[in-house]
């Protein structure tokens, strides 16, 4: 019994290796293989952000649309989400039509995934994440 007990406790150690690979969740290393690539930074970021902001499923985020989500998140997100929303806003819909599009969304996660890859091997490392993750939150511990 004591062999099988520290098989179990070893495989619960990976997993939780395996889970914090690539910092605090989520985790956008899809495959576990300790780099992401910009379609897995992708698929994590443009898809949730169109599934979650696009209520009536259209294909395009409008601002009526974007800002529930801006309500939502100014009750967590400290008293200068709103401002970083705008930011957003301003930034993503790049051709100004007053809708943000699933190519605009893209091509957004494109600029800030080329951003975050420091050394341009076109791919994200654990601690190109984290950069990535800090500075999103204005720097350590903010």
């Amino acid at each position: 019994m004591p062999r099988m007990l520290t098989i179990v406790l070893s495989l619960a150690a990976m997993a939780g290796a395996a889970h914090a690979q690539m910092g605090s969740p989520p985790n956008p290393d899809a495959n576990h293989d300790g780099k992401v690539t910009f379609d897995e930074y992708k698929a994590m970021g443009s898809g949730r952000m169109m599934s979650r902001i696009d209520a009536n499923k259209d294909g395009k985020i409008s601002r009526a649309e974007f800002q529930a989500m801006v309500d939502r998140m100014s009750q967590f997100g400290g008293p200068d989400a709103a401002a970083r929303a705008q930011q957003r806003w301003t930034q993503n819909d790049i051709n100004k039509d007053g809708f943000i599009s699933r190519s605009e969304i893209d091509a957004a996660s494109k600029r800030r995934f080329d951003e975050a890859d420091s050394n341009h091997d076109g791919w994200l490392s654990k601690g190109e994440v984290l950069t990535m993750r800090q500075n999103r939150r204005g720097g350590p511990g903010g």
